[in-house]
């Protein structure tokens, strides 16, 4: 019965080529999914998406989306959202499109995504991405790491298998606890803005891509290597001893 219905809401969804979401009640348009310690609450039009305390062996995850693998939505389109992200939080959390795959060759984000790990990781901060193409928004700390990563993938992406368009955030400053509007303007270029300020373009020349929405919360930051054999992304998985929160106002994609 719940998969009808999301079936239909979606069929008409992509007929007006246009959502918006106020969460004034948990929708089944949505995908809504939940990893071990996760989960979420709807309250006073607010969603909140909450993570932890989680173990650092498992994954953790909470999620909402609106499109699986061959059933996905939307081609170079507008998303937008008010976001806020509360507490120290060691994973990974994001918003934007994605095309539901985490294979190295094809997975194509176009997001806001915040990273965070405890041991030595190249980009700790949160940054925008489009595809493989990463741009600071906020460093979190001094990391000789993502400097290395920088300059090689200057010389060539394959040494690190990402392409890093600068040394300096573009808003250090950014509260990420305080409300903001976050879009992604996705057509030949994506472009990303932060209350209506254009914080970074990349080129994105990928044709008949699709995609879905997608808002996450996680305890995971991801991880390249280039003789897995499965050729993806793999997590790995950081402990959290308190919960923390991720806030949505509203998300629209039109």
């Amino acid at each position: 019965m719940i998969e009808d219905i999301c079936s239909k809401l979606r069929k008409e969804v992509v007929k007006r080529g246009a959502i918006r979401d106020d969460f004034n009640e948990k929708s089944p348009y949505w995908n809504w999914r939940i990893d071990n310690y996760a989960g979420f609450e709807v309250k006073d039009s607010i969603l909140r998406i909450w993570m932890g305390p989680s173990e650092a062996l498992y994954y953790s995850n909470a999620e909402i989306s609106d499109g699986k693998f061959d059933d996905l939505p939307w081609s170079k389109k507008t998303f937008e959202a008010k976001i806020r992200l509360e507490g120290t939080h060691y994973g990974s959390a994001g918003w934007g499109f994605w095309n539901h795959t985490m294979v190295i060759d094809t997975c194509i984000p176009i997001w806001f995504i915040y990273l965070r790990a405890r041991g030595p990781y190249p980009l700790q901060g949160f940054f925008v991405q489009a595809k493989n193409i990463f741009q600071p928004i906020i460093l979190f700390e001094k990391n000789r790491l993502f400097k290395a990563a920088y300059y090689l993938s200057k010389i060539s992406e394959k040494f690190i298998g990402i392409k890093i368009i600068s040394l300096n955030p573009v808003m250090q400053d950014l509260d990420l606890s305080k409300w903001h509007i976050y879009k992604v303007e996705w057509k030949n270029l994506a472009k990303f803005y932060i209350d209506e300020k254009l914080v970074a373009t990349i080129p994105l020349s990928e044709e008949n891509v699709k995609a879905r929405a997608d808002i996450w919360l996680d305890n995971a930051v991801f991880m390249l290597d280039k003789k897995d054999a499965g050729r993806v992304y793999r997590h790995v998985t950081q402990e959290n001893r308190k919960r923390t929160f991720l806030e949505v106002d509203y998300v629209a994609v039109y």
